[in-house]
């Protein structure tokens, strides 16, 4: 349980509901390892074992005891088990948010690296084992204990009645027998229970895979080797999780053994002593009960925190991250952006791919770029260093002399605006996806972008609910253009000094391009922008145009100039011109 102390900080969330349900656990294995062996020493020989017939009123007041000691036992573990539901519940629910709020905050390049099938599996999943190591466990640990020592307790106390101590050496002797396999076992345990949560992350990562691209795969006919993937994934897990049901369902039944042992042991003692069955044998063997169940529940307790340890190692992949892009131990001031950009020496790489080499310019306040060039050649990674959703590995990249690493990532951020070529949409209404540019704008500032943007007519005319319309998982019930036009939209909202613009009329029709043309010319004034371009259409507005190949720029000016001194330029142009 070493492992888990660290995260004893959730239960402190909740201590009082989380000592209350330990107090009643620990009355409830005091009522079952002692009230019940007691019950079975004074109340039965008292009804049956006198030969005189028992006067009513005293049969009732020693036949209450029974019901006494079982409304105890029962309220205690109803209250128990209700406070460490609550507590469980609760703790669940600050672990989650802890990965979520861990998640939100690790660069892009982790993203990349990692399936999200993966990611929600650990985040769902292994949340829930590490809530059960936490709170179900730590309850056990009182429970169990304090019912093995009541149990021992009336042991020793019969015992010395009777000057016999050999039931109390003989349930001591076979304790560390049960041991034994609880530790050899829970060894298996956690490399079969650490399977079974990879597998488990494979699986949802096929599921994912599979809900996700619905129309690619019925255009592609893949449908049956999906589902023979998941099968196959399916099957693996199934022998993995039953590896698990082997070695935990082995643990109980051989502790039993071990138990039954003893207690056969104790029987033969007990009868070569000539000890009395009803008034002395019963309450022992009740009591040796009492004391071996505690070791059996204690032994499940070792499967669940080995199970809870091999969870534990996926979470903690995640809280321990090392967060490739950190916050400035000292960050500047960062506000009244002026929009003016360095470029110094920059040189970025994907692992062992070269991205960008080279590159030293600087693009001055309110300037219109264009960024074209073949694929690959690096214009997203160049307009993405710019919000640092990656850090160069050498140079450095400044906004208003500022490097972009000494400033907050909230406050960089906050300063730009950035459309996507394929832009996500939440599943929310089209007024909460264009309030995203600015939270604190009215509707009538919303609706005011959406106009801007060219897509005030197709929310009011063609959608349901008008802005009030739910746009669906990732926009699935918007087209590409009314996607497209939302996204910018945002940017008009967020009126952000920086505007990235990747391909930012890709999805747009000719009519509708052409009125986002017009808005743009209006966007673009007074900021700088920065606009990567596949069809050339949209580089009329760019004051400067920067041509990348390979990683570097081979050519940056003004399109009649480059169109004559770049032979790439040059023929990018006359592709799509003629």
């Amino acid at each position: 349980m070493k492992r888990f102390l660290p995260y004893y900080k959730y239960l402190l969330r909740v201590r009082w509901h989380f000592i209350a349900a330990l107090i009643a656990g620990a009355i409830f294995g005091a009522a079952s390892g002692a009230g019940l062996p007691w019950m079975m020493k004074k109340v039965l020989p008292e009804v049956f074992g006198r030969g005189d017939e028992v006067p009513l009123m005293e049969l009732l007041m020693v036949a209450l005891i029974m019901p006494a000691v079982f409304f105890v036992r029962g309220l205690s573990q109803f209250i128990n088990n209700y406070l460490i539901q609550y507590c469980g519940l609760r703790v669940l629910e600050f672990i989650q948010v802890d990965v979520f709020s861990r998640l939100q905050k690790l660069p892009l390049k982790f993203f990349q690296k990692h399936k999200s099938g993966d990611l929600l599996s650990r985040l769902m999943g292994d949340t829930q084992m590490m809530r059960m190591a936490l709170v179900e466990i730590s309850n056990d640990i009182i429970i169990q204990p304090m019912q093995m020592l009541g149990a021992l307790g009336f042991l020793i106390y019969m015992s010395s009645q009777k000057s016999e101590f050999f039931f109390l050496y003989i349930c001591l002797a076979t304790i560390p027998l049960c041991v034994m396999p609880i530790q050899l076992i829970g060894k298996k345990l956690f490399k079969k229970a650490k399977s079974v949560q990879e597998q488990t992350g494979d699986l949802t990562a096929s599921v994912t895979d599979g809900l996700q691209a619905p129309m690619e795969i019925r255009s592609y006919n893949m449908q049956g080797g999906i589902v023979s993937t998941f099968q196959n994934q399916v099957i693996r897990l199934f022998k993995a999780r039953m590896k698990v049901v082997k070695y935990d369902k082995m643990l109980g039944p051989t502790i039993e053994f071990v138990s039954a042992c003893g207690v056969a042991v104790a029987i033969v003692y007990a009868g070569r002593a000539g000890l009395d069955f009803e008034s002395d044998m019963m309450p022992l063997l009740m009591a040796l009960y009492m004391c071996y169940d505690p070791i059996k529940r204690l032994g499940k307790i070792h499967t669940k925190i080995q199970r809870g340890n091999a969870s534990l190692d996926r979470i903690e992949y995640l809280l321990h991250y090392e967060d490739e892009l950190p916050e400035a131990e000292k960050p500047v001031p960062f506000e009244n952006v002026s929009g003016r950009i360095r470029f110094e020496n920059i040189q970025f790489a994907y692992e062992d791919q070269l991205a960008l080499d080279g590159v030293d310019l600087e693009i001055p306040s309110g300037q219109v770029v264009a960024l074209v060039g073949p694929s690959g050649a690096g214009k997203s990674t160049f307009a993405s260093l710019i919000p640092r959703f990656y850090d160069v590995n050498e140079g450095c990249v400044y906004v208003d002399g500022h490097d972009v690493r000494a400033v907050r990532k909230s406050d960089l951020r906050s300063a730009i605006a950035v459309v996507s070529q394929q832009p996500v949409l939440f599943n929310a209404t089209v007024l909460e996806n264009i309030r995203i540019g600015n939270p604190e704008a009215s509707d009538l500032e919303v609706i005011e972008a959406a106009k801007k943007a060219h897509a005030h007519d197709f929310i009011e005319k063609t959608l349901d609910d008008s802005y009030q319309t739910m746009v669906g998982e990732k926009g699935t019930r918007l087209s590409g253009g009314q996607r497209q036009r939302i996204a910018i939209a945002r940017a008009f909202l967020k009126n952000a000094p920086i505007l990235i613009l990747d391909e930012a009329t890709s999805a747009l029709d000719s009519e509708s391009e052409a009125k986002i043309q017009q808005a743009l010319e209006e966007l673009v004034k007074g900021r700088t922008t920065f606009i990567i371009a596949h069809r050339f259409s949209t580089i009329k507005i760019a004051d400067r145009i920067l041509v990348f190949d390979q990683g570097k720029i081979v050519a940056d000016g003004a399109h009649a100039e480059i169109y004559d001194s770049s032979g790439l330029y040059r023929d990018l142009y006359d592709r799509q011109s003629g």
